[in-house]
């Protein structure tokens, strides 16, 4: 995840800087994340919490990518509905996600805040890029 790259680790004399309670949270997230065991602690802390709540869509598309690409949709010339059954338990999870915790689907009303944030957002997924960020912020001894 974006804070374990390797071009933020690096930053050792801005580690040092993060407060100790800071640095408690980031390992409880860090062992939140951790994919051993298929993501274990993160689906099981996902299935706990209380809708509405955000999935990490990469790991469902990587689940879907795995049962799509894991089962043949045909046997025997019959179509697989045990597959299609899987895809679709997936699918309800994204839905099931939307829902507030009364069961209700109809859409959240988002803050202001919380749409501004997200609209102004930006991420850097290049790694060229955040290296040199990196190297600019604390240059190689």
């Amino acid at each position: 995840m974006g804070l374990n790259t390797a071009a933020v680790s690096r930053l050792s004399q801005t580690w040092e800087k993060v407060p100790g309670k800071l640095k408690k949270v980031f390992l409880e997230l860090e062992m939140l994340t951790d994919p051993s065991l298929n993501h274990k602690a993160y689906r099981d802390t996902f299935r706990k919490t209380k809708t509405p709540k955000i999935p990490f869509l990469p790991l469902l598309l990587k689940d879907i990518t795995f049962i799509h690409e894991g089962n043949k949709t045909f046997l025997k010339n019959l179509v697989n509905f045990e597959k299609l059954h899987m895809i679709a338990d997936t699918v309800r999870l994204i839905r099931h996600c939307q829902e507030d915790h009364m069961g209700n689907g109809m859409p959240q009303k988002s803050s202001p805040e919380v749409q501004a944030y997200v609209d102004y957002l930006h991420i850097i997924d290049n790694q060229q890029t955040l290296f040199e960020l990196s190297h600019r912020l604390e240059p190689r001894v």
